[in-house]
């Protein structure tokens, strides 16, 4: 039985398959539109990872991929959710990587189908979905009268961030901000301006703890923070969304190597009555270190019984062993919340 990697050259498949290749060598495929790419990443592999050709807008494409799949990682956002149901039908477990809540909502509709058929599918699974979940809710067990939740992202603009986020950053700036911005404490970078972004962990935070939350996010350069997001205010963006395009807004994003790879993550939970919790996370390389949480978490269903049914993280894994695991991959998480007045 397989791991499937789909999408699994690009810049997060690429460190999601490599990793799952070094545990499992000869079990993992990696998986995309072009052949050629696959068999780079492959022969780099030095044969743990294998490659195959699908088009997963072709359901027997994806039938044939499927064979003898245990389980499917989908890094890629194309037909997510027919090949999720395609997989759950199959008994397969079945991992996305999306940080789109419409995207979401369509693979949580499938939670009958994988009762059904006994699979599971992993989703919030990277670090923002993924981490931030996991930090949210270390701080609401920590604090159970919490009220509001901030999620708090700082990404660093020498990194590189793949096609796909990128494109995805894009596409969000010309979505109205919903919510205000705030100033938060990110360690080594000082106290930031973070502005409200409309990645998924926000709502399925609310919706599951029945709190406020809200994702903001800025980037390690001040300069380019301020004007993206004057822009956004201003609504070139939106003009930017409604002449489609986005893609070369992503282009031209690609091309900016203002600062580090470093990323931060802050979040921090209140009750509205002095009552505040905080958890704090950094690393380098977000497109690596989502990764390095894809592959852990598709390595847990290939080894584990899961339950059945639509999960997020946060249902899947224990929080604080899971966490600990990451200081092997050069990331750094705070073991005890600062107190309120840090």
């Amino acid at each position: 039985m397989s791991i499937v990697v789909i999408g699994g050259y690009g810049a997060v498949g690429s460190v999601t398959a490599l990793i799952l290749g070094d545990r499992y060598p000869g079990e993992v495929v990696a998986a995309g539109r072009y052949l050629e790419k696959a068999e780079i990443l492959a022969r780099s592999s030095g044969g743990a990872v294998r490659a195959a050709r699908v088009d997963v807008g072709d359901p027997a494409d994806v039938d044939r991929l499927l064979d003898g799949a245990a389980v499917v990682v989908m890094c890629v956002e194309q037909a997510n959710a027919a090949v999720a149901e395609a997989c759950l039908r199959r008994g397969i477990r079945y991992v996305d990587i999306t940080a789109t809540m419409p995207i979401i909502r369509q693979i949580s509709r499938l939670d009958t189908t994988a009762h059904r058929y006994g699979a599971t599918a992993a989703l919030s699974v990277g670090v923002a979905p993924g981490l931030t979940n996991l930090l949210a809710h270390q701080c609401l067990d920590q604090l159970p009268s919490a009220r509001t939740v901030d999620i708090s992202l700082l990404l660093g603009m020498g990194g590189d961030h793949g096609a796909g986020s990128l494109r995805w950053i894009a596409e969000q700036l010309a979505t109205p901000a919903q919510g205000s911005p705030m100033r938060v404490p990110l360690g080594e970078w000082g106290t930031r301006k973070v502005h409200p972004f409309a990645f998924s962990d926000q709502y399925t935070i609310s919706e599951q703890a029945g709190v406020r939350a809200t994702t903001r996010i800025c980037f390690d350069s001040a300069l380019v923070t301020s004007a993206l997001f004057g822009l956004r205010a201003a609504g070139v963006f939106g003009l930017v969304r409604r002449l489609r395009a986005e893609r070369l807004l992503a282009s031209a994003f690609g091309r900016i190597h203002l600062g580090s790879d470093r990323f931060a993550v802050h979040v921090s939970a209140s009750d509205g009555e002095g009552g505040v919790v905080t958890r704090r996370l950094s690393g380098r390389d977000t497109c690596h270190a989502t990764g390095v949480v894809t592959a852990l978490v598709a390595a847990t269903l290939y080894e584990s019984p899961a339950p059945p049914g639509v999960h997020h993280i946060e249902h899947l894994v224990e929080p604080e062993s899971f966490l600990a695991d990451l200081t092997r991959h050069d990331m750094t998480v705070e073991s005890r919340p600062p107190s309120p007045a840090s």
